[in-house]
């Protein structure tokens, strides 16, 4: 687990790996595994906080176009993400097999089909972190995970910041001095060419 300080943890790549095969491989004793990976999915690619994603509506989601409007709180500027393809394919396959046809109908659900609330997604998080043995794991660091995994794929910092609707690039900036990997490629790269 990567850390500054304790108030800031994202997972590595491949323990979000790891998580979501555990989410998948739970299929052979919970019916609701589909649910909880179209769930955990979504949080990480669209960076949702879980007031949000238990607000998520069928008419927010555009599958013809792959997009999905997120009503975002806390002050931040709601915004419209295009879904890749593994999410948009996994979103799709949710949808038709829990049968969510009308288009004000949540799409995530509790159990008895009330709302999903804060209780129900915290359960979530301590299943899924025994299942797939992380140490340290809660739902908000899927946030973190995504804003540090494209900046190791060197997505520039100002489309980033954009793509995350921060007001300030300072916002942006905190991430970038998680990123091991950005840092041992800028190690590499200045081990291979060398510096004046």
């Amino acid at each position: 687990m990567r850390t500054q300080n304790k108030h800031f943890k994202y997972l590595t790549k491949k323990q979000l790996d790891k998580l979501f095969k555990s989410i998948e491989s739970s299929r052979v004793f919970n019916k609701y595994y589909l649910r909880d990976l179209a769930l955990f999915n979504l949080a990480y690619y669209c960076w949702l906080r879980i007031s949000e994603l238990s607000l998520i509506k069928l008419d927010q989601y555009n599958k013809d176009i792959w997009e999905i409007y997120i009503k975002r709180l806390k002050w931040s500027n709601n915004s419209t993400i295009t879904l890749d393809n593994k999410r948009r394919l996994l979103l799709n396959k949710y949808i038709r097999e829990y049968n969510i046809k009308d288009d004000n109908e949540l799409l995530f659900k509790s159990k008895s089909w009330n709302i999903l609330n804060k209780s129900n997604i915290e359960f979530l998080v301590k299943k899924y972190k025994e299942l797939s043995w992380l140490e340290s794991f809660h739902f908000h660091m899927l946030k973190h995970s995504i804003a540090v995994h494209l900046l190791e794929i060197w997505v520039d910092i100002f489309a980033l910041k954009n793509y995350l609707w921060h007001k300030s690039i300072d916002s942006t900036m905190v991430y970038a001095s998680f990123s091991s990997l950005m840092n041992k490629e800028i190690f590499n790269k200045i081990n291979t060419n060398g510096l004046v």
